[in-house]
This record gives structure tokens, sequence and C-alpha cells, in this order.
């Protein structure tokens, strides 16, 4: 069956594979992958691969068929797996598309990640310097964060900036106060939701901007949805913590650094 997987970021379209695809499966999902090539025009894919059996016959025509007709539509394809026949099934797979296709094993999902957004990110000509006109923040609720929105408070006030916050859902945890977590209650995503905007509301409130600021919530990986949404929404800088809910070793190393690196605006990291 086809498990689609939470991302808002639209160049990027992600799902998951488990167990034998049959041709009903096909019938489900190929008319909403369709309508999506037809919104967004060409899409980069990624692709799960969990217990994956293979296919049945009708299904492996389904699959082959569609590829044919939408070779050109999709810019890249990271297929993420465990076992070594998946590797030589996008080997072969290869030769039938114009994509870009690479096999990654699972604890190469975040180079995965990191592949697809290769070639989505916007280059721009340098231009003369301007004040800061829209300054995002990323918040995942730990006392980092709140210094750094501080930081970005103080900043928009200066240039008269327009100030955004952003927290990104990365997986079923629930954040009950700052840099405390419980991933033991199950959460469905409707729920997961909620609960992160009405954290982000309340941490709002404690920096004192609550109903001055636009904030919002999205899926994703957090390194590339925070710069997906500061390019989509034409933000010029970013101001985030140093740390993170989960050390140095998570955040630094790995989002902050990302984000600075990759980012086409300014960012402040705050330490």
């Amino acid at each position: 069956m086809f498990e689609i997987i939470p991302v808002d970021n639209k160049p990027v379209f992600a799902f998951k594979v488990t167990g034998k695809l049959t041709d009903a499966d096909y019938q489900i999902f190929l008319p909403e992958l369709e309508k999506l090539i037809r919104e967004q025009g060409s899409l980069s894919l990624y692709i799960e691969l969990d217990d994956f059996q293979g296919w049945e016959a009708k299904a492996a025509w389904d699959d082959l068929r569609f590829g044919l007709q939408h070779d050109k539509d999709f810019r890249r394809i990271a297929v993420v797996g465990d076992n070594n026949w998946e590797r030589t099934g996008i080997a072969l797979t290869n030769f039938f598309t114009r994509a870009e296709m690479r096999f990654f094993s699972k604890d190469e999902s975040d180079l995965a990640w990191d592949w697809l957004q290769e070639n989505t990110q916007a280059t721009e000509s340098i231009t003369s310097l301007q004040s800061y006109q829209h300054i995002l923040s990323p918040v995942d609720f730990s006392s980092h964060s709140e210094r750094a929105t501080l930081r970005a408070i103080e900043l928009s006030q200066r240039y008269n900036a327009r100030l955004e916050l952003l927290h990104i859902i990365e997986d079923p945890a629930f954040y009950t106060k700052p840099d405390a977590i419980s991933a033991d209650i199950p959460l469905n995503n409707e729920t997961l939701y909620e609960q992160a905007e009405d954290n982000l509301r309340k941490f709002a409130k404690r920096m004192g901007v609550a109903g001055e600021i636009q904030f919002e919530v999205q899926w994703g990986r957090p390194k590339w949805a925070i710069i997906y949404w500061a390019r989509k929404k034409e933000v010029d800088l970013i101001v985030m913590g140093s740390h993170g809910r989960r050390g140095v070793e998570y955040l630094l190393g790995s989002v902050s650094s990302s984000v600075l690196h990759q980012s086409s605006c300014d960012v402040l990291v705050v330490k």
C-alpha cells in the first residue's frame, strides 16, 4: 500500500510503500499523483520502502506505464530502503527513466533529503543591500529558541520588519513545556498539528508578541522545511538558536549548520 508522508515542501512529494503493491493500490494512488503533477508541474519524489514485498503482475505494469508516461515530470527520485534487492531494482529502473534516481539505506534518509533539495535552491544575483523587511524565527519551544526569538523581535523592531514564527513537526512528539518531551502518547496527525499550534500560541504569549505577529506550523524535515518556507515567503533574514531541544549534537550539526550554508537569505545563529 501507499502512505503519503506529510511534508510541506511542494517541490518534493514523499510517500511510504509497504507490503506487496496491487492494482487496487495504484488505482487509488496514481490519480492523486497525477493531480499533483497537473497543479505543480515537475516534482521530486521521496519514496520510503518499509517491508516492501514487490508488485503483483498487474501492479508492475501500472508502475511501468505510469513511469513511461510521466518520465519528464520527475526531477529526482530518492528511494530509501534496507535490502540489496531493492538497491538492484533501482539500478535497473534507471535504464527506463530520464529522471535522476538514487537508492539510500534507512540510516541515510537525511542524505536523501539533502540530495533531493540540491537542485531546488534558488540562485540570486548580487544586488545592493537593503534593510530587512521579513524576518523568520524557527521555534522548537526550547530555551535556546526563546533567546533567538527575543533577538528576532529586537531586530524586527529595529528595522520595522515583519516577524514570523515557524514550528516544524518532524515526528509524533508531544511537547508539554519547554525542553520537555514525551513520545509515549499516541497522537494522530490532526491532534499533533493542533497541539503544535497551541504550543506556538503559548510561546508567542511568553515572548510578549501574542496577536502581533504571524506564526505557522508546517510538516517536514526541519532544515529543509525552514529553507523552503523562507524562500516561499521571501524572507530576508532567518534568526535561530545554535542549540535545540535535542541538544547541540542534533541541532547545531544538522539543522542550524544546514540552514546557514544552504539558505539563499541571511541567517543569524544566536548562541
